[in-house]
């Protein structure tokens, strides 16, 4: 596992578009491991891993977050070595995007953007359009294979930031494959809303399965967040793939057809 660095400038056939410092591994972990067996290199990068400026205060939102975390001092940093052990087990290289996190995110003018649960389910607040224009700017600057896949969340559930990295991806030009957002995806229908995208289930070995399921419990803070403990969430991940799969192990992706 390498942390990527300017000095890093061998291009990826993979690069994994991932919200927050879980995502790509919740919702892509088997299909990663596959690949990084397979010797072809893959690029996780986080765009929203950045710890927030010390000299501003946190919402009660996210204080409630960090201590549903339990992570002591800097919730970020603690995030960010448990995407660390994930990714080194799953096989990938990493980038963390200085970017905070959406429960960060505020303006003088109009205080805290999402102060709370259902504003992260929301609509971007207006005063994102210069993030999305920065974001815009570095993806066109991931070291890409020419013919390489760039791989960004669909959007399932509706999370802020992952439409903000939906949408990003999509206007870039690359060519684009989304995959569904798990957890979200087990409790709603995945599907692109714009049209020109083309389905593609990609089969999981046992051995990936179980590395997806190893990997997504090293984020030890986020497991509370949707499970009860690691072996509720090593079942849902099971169901969720054996039900993608009609009864064996599988991922959904959608492959852009207009790139």
């Amino acid at each position: 596992m390498t942390l990527l660095t300017q000095s890093t400038v061998n291009p990826y056939p993979h690069i994994y578009l991932s919200p927050h410092l879980d995502d790509a591994v919740l919702s892509c972990g088997g299909r990663i491991w596959q690949q990084a067996r397979a010797d072809e290199r893959v690029l996780v990068v986080t765009v929203f891993a950045g710890t927030p400026p010390p000299s501003v205060p946190l919402s009660p939102f996210a204080q409630a977050l960090h201590t549903c975390w339990e992570h002591p001092g800097d919730a970020v940093a603690g995030r960010r070595e448990e995407d660390r052990a994930a990714l080194a087990l799953l096989g990938a290289d990493l980038a963390h995007w200085a970017y905070p996190d959406c429960i960060y995110r505020q303006s003088p003018d109009d205080g805290f953007f999402y102060p709370d649960w259902e504003s992260l389910w929301g609509e971007i607040h207006p005063a994102e359009g210069r993030l999305i224009e920065e974001l815009a700017t570095r993806l066109a600057t991931l070291p890409l294979l020419r013919g390489g896949a760039l791989y960004a969340p669909l959007g399932t559930g509706h999370h802020v930031d992952h439409q903000i990295v939906h949408r990003t991806a999509a206007a870039s030009g690359r060519a684009l494959t989304c995959y569904e957002d798990f957890p979200y995806a087990a409790e709603q229908q995945s599907a692109p809303e714009e049209e020109g995208w083309r389905e593609e289930l990609v089969p999981l070995s046992e051995e990936a399965l179980e590395a997806r399921i190893a990997a997504i419990a090293c984020y030890r803070s986020q497991i509370s967040s949707f499970w009860a403990d690691a072996a509720e969430m090593a079942a849902a991940v099971r169901a969720f793939t054996n039900r993608t799969g009609s009864g064996r192990p599988a991922e959904w992706y959608w492959k852009s057809t207009r790139s």
